[in-house]
């Protein structure tokens, strides 16, 4: 239960951190916030730890996967803001 509340309080600070760098000068930083792998290693060493290797390759290699999906939210909001949306 103890490691439960750890994981919970971890994606407090995250949430936290990320809503104080949106109101300072370096607002953009908290774009990078999530990108931080903080959450992934927590999962990997859950996963590595209480699953086999084959179940954290493929939790890994689903991870780069999800890359994609993001890439492609990214790029179109990337092409708006420089076409001369807000």
């Amino acid at each position: 239960m103890l490691a439960l509340f750890l994981k919970c309080l971890l994606g407090a600070v995250a949430v936290l951190i990320i809503a104080l760098l949106s109101k300072s000068k370096s607002f953009f930083i908290a774009g990078l916030v999530p990108l931080f792998p903080t959450f992934a290693l927590i999962a990997h060493y859950i996963i590595g730890s209480e699953r086999t290797m084959a179940d954290l390759r493929i939790t890994a290699l689903f991870g780069l996967y999800s890359l994609i999906p993001y890439a492609a939210y990214l790029y179109p909001n990337d092409l708006k803001l420089q076409v001369g949306g807000k």
